[in-house]
């Protein structure tokens, strides 16, 4: 009698990823990226409605979900939509995210991702995940390592 070989989980292949933008968000996407063997794509860099297209018709892409007009166009392939926030959970970063609220040219910097919650209801096959920290962030990413 010979054992089952386990059947191998399924990655994701397109990732879009929402967040505050900065170092640790690109780290993230990079990492992201690389884990997936699949390209890193920011939607700032495209040009216009037929490039998304283009990237969305791929089969493997990490993306950001910085472009409002351009969000239908990924969502409507992605496998994954993450919701992470980088900013570490000590009274530290609690006082520097509060800050950066108050500035006004930091709210302006700071996206609004109430978006996020209502894609499941756009999209309904999409699975939202969320990344309140850090650690879940690095967890997941860790998860998604077949070498680990």
């Amino acid at each position: 009698m010979h054992a089952l070989a386990p059947t191998p989980r399924r990655l994701p292949q397109r990732v879009v990823v929402a967040g505050a933008p900065g170092d640790p968000l690109a780290a993230f996407l990079t990492r992201l990226a690389s884990t997936l063997d699949v390209p890193l794509v920011p939607l700032a860099d495209l040009s216009g409605p037929s490039e998304v297209a283009r990237l969305a018709a791929f089969d493997g892409w990490v993306t950001t979900a910085d472009e409002a007009w351009a969000r239908p166009l990924v969502l409507e392939r992605s496998d994954v939509l993450v919701r992470v926030d980088l900013e570490a959970a000590t009274f530290a970063g609690k006082v520097r995210r509060t800050l950066r609220r108050i500035r006004s040219e930091a709210r302006e910097r700071e996206p609004d991702l109430g978006w996020v919650d209502r894609a499941p209801l756009i999209h309904p096959r999409l699975t939202v995940l969320r990344l309140p920290d850090p650690d879940a962030a690095e967890s997941w990413l860790r998860s998604l390592d077949p070498s680990a």
